[in-house]
């Protein structure tokens, strides 16, 4: 069947008054009707091109800057039960250094609904920004307006002014929708890493590109997080070779892991303040968004604990931003890289430290201090690693999860992504073992972080969970406090980014002690009252003289377990704790 999208694009311009240099030059396509026809998955893409030289001016507002108004219509070709889903692009080809600046802003809209958003701050001539992305478009015509704009309530650089630009809209469609619709990165895998899903008996090699419904890899809407392993080298390299629905032999695996992808949330309690819920997030659930690549697209900013920050007069977090805008999650910051997604380890660490293994149904590694879990996980990549995981630390990190990254996984688990839907939430089960996926994984998807086999486990219960989470050993700047177990562990400009830092303080259950919090980190957001985060989560904040975090409370926690548990420790090996493994791409 042949069909065809009609994009009208009508370019309106508003320039303010008042300032008389030139700051930036709009360069589009200006009343042109944009063909796509389509024949099965065939897509033709015709456009025309009228650029103009507007002058654009810092405004102080949207409406006030560069109006596209985009009417997306269905030929009368097409029947009105048959679906296209549609990716709109905006394709960078002349885009200067000048001009990078996080207030270079863009939004779109769908009938006066904010559908997507972000800035250029961190572009580069030649890339590519998606609108929209696997839009479904059902109705004879649906309006689309993108806003792009100079925000003129901050301070913008001069290397803005009388820089010229190109901008041109593109799009492609198919008749065959996704099957993930969520905006959600594909997974980046590492080296000899193998996509997995569930078939109803065993896990199997998934289709790569997921385009093959029967092997489908990720559908985060319909709460399957994609899923990966690692294998011992005896079929490797088959596994490596075959095809979709090959059976992954389970005593071949060696590390489970399952993907976060890069998001913002809406914040909820921007100051951090006891029994704040702005959208009554605890109980209908996280507000998330996922980001396209590596942008960051959340108005919200904070200040952080960096090894460069060490030698300043930093006691709290501080942030910009109010409640109801988005925060780009600082877990998918590592270090002066900008991260697409985690590879979170799908349960607690077991093996030895010689050979950590992320499986379910085996004894937890415990009895360990935080050093020695830090040391065995960043082994996993030594040379001749029995993992195949490359040694190259530019491409490959693994490394024992970190406290905001423990928040990362916490608030995509408590979304529509994970255990709310729209209106209410589950909470995560309770593992009442110090076995992994609490005996026997399969059955016991409630304690999952997604209701099903694709999510990750242990989360609530099994032992709790040292990250890589440590307060200041005074106050002022931040100074690495190692107390009885740091020894392993040298803080360095280059180590920095293994370790979230938080200010030092003396006090564990009250607001004092929860200011020191870390904007996305699933502690003082979440507190409701003293001693108690949502859910009913245990709530003591790390202080004077037990500078490190446990996360999910043990088994014998029983209901004060849970994702949003948080407790202090000194550090030292106790048979009840735990830790977690994280893996990136790079």
């Amino acid at each position: 069947m042949n069909k065809k999208i009609i994009i009208v694009i009508v370019i309106t311009l508003f320039l303010a008054i008042g300032l008389t240099y030139a700051w930036w030059t709009w360069n589009s396509t200006t009343n042109t009707d944009v063909s796509l026809t389509i024949d099965g998955i065939n897509i033709n893409y015709e456009a025309g091109s009228d650029i103009t030289n507007i002058k654009l001016l810092p405004v102080s507002s949207k409406e006030k800057g560069v109006e596209d108004n985009i009417a997306i219509k269905k030929d009368i070709t097409v029947s009105s039960n048959t679906n296209v889903y549609m990716d709109l692009n905006m394709s960078l080809e002349l885009f200067p250094d000048g001009l990078k600046h996080e207030s270079l802003k863009w939004e779109i809209y769908k009938d006066n609904n904010l559908v997507n958003s972000g800035n250029l701050g961190s572009s580069n001539q030649g890339d590519v920004v998606k609108l929209l992305s696997s839009e479904k478009v059902t109705t004879v015509e649906s309006i689309y307006t993108l806003y792009i704009w100079i925000d003129g309530n901050v301070d913008n650089p001069d290397t803005m002014q009388n820089q010229n630009f190109k901008f041109v809209l593109n799009a492609n469609a198919t008749d065959s929708p996704p099957l993930d619709t969520s905006g959600a990165n594909a997974p980046k895998l590492v080296d000899n890493m193998i996509p997995v899903m569930y078939n109803g008996e065993a896990w199997v090699k998934a289709d790569s590109s997921n385009t093959n419904s029967t092997y489908k890899w990720y559908a985060y809407q319909e709460k399957q997080w994609a899923n990966a392993v690692l294998v011992s080298s005896a079929n490797r390299s088959t596994y490596l070779n075959a095809e979709a629905g090959t059976v992954i032999a389970e005593d071949d695996v060696l590390a489970y892991y399952v993907w976060i992808p890069r998001y913002k949330y809406k914040v909820f309690n921007v100051a951090k303040t006891m029994g704040t819920d702005s959208y009554d997030a605890e109980t209908t659930g996280i507000d998330i968004v996922f980001e396209e690549g590596t942008a960051s697209t959340g108005e919200v900013n904070c200040n952080n604990y960096s090894f460069a920050a060490a030698t300043s007069s930093v006691t709290n977090e501080t942030c910009s931003g109010t409640n109801g805008q988005y925060y780009t999650h600082p877990a998918f910051t590592f270090g002066d890289k900008e991260l697409e997604g985690i590879w979170v380890g799908k349960f607690e660490v077991s093996g030895s430290t010689t050979q950590i293994k992320t499986v379910p149904n085996v004894s937890s590694l415990r009895s360990q201090t935080v050093s020695n879990f830090y040391s065995a996980i960043k082994s996993m990549q030594n040379s001749g690693n029995v993992y195949g995981l490359s040694s190259d630390t530019n491409k490959v990190d693994s490394h024992m999860l970190k406290n905001l990254e423990w928040g990362a996984v916490s608030y995509l688990t408590h979304s529509d992504y994970g255990r709310c839907n729209g209106s209410s939430c589950e909470e995560v089960n309770n593992n009442s073992s110090y076995t992994t996926g609490g005996g026997n994984y399969v059955s016991n998807v409630a304690q999952s972080s997604t209701g099903n086999i694709y999510g990750i486990y242990d989360l609530s219960g099994g032992a709790s969970e040292y990250v890589m989470g440590n307060m200041s050993s005074g106050s002022g700047s931040y100074t690495y406090n190692a107390k009885s177990a740091g020894s392993n562990f040298s803080y360095s400009a280059s180590t920095a980014k293994y370790i979230d830092t938080y200010a030092y303080g003396t006090t564990h259950s009250d607001q004092t002690a929860y200011n020191r919090a870390r904007l996305g980190d699933a502690t003082g957001e979440v507190v409701s009252s003293s001693y108690t985060a949502w859910n009913n989560d245990y709530a003591y904040f790390v202080h004077s003289s037990t500078p490190w975090f446990q996360r999910g409370g043990g088994y014998d926690a029983g209901s004060d377990a849970g994702v949003f548990f948080f407790d202090y420790l000194n550090g030292d090996s106790y048979s009840a704790y735990s830790a977690r493994a994280a893996l990136l791409a790079l």
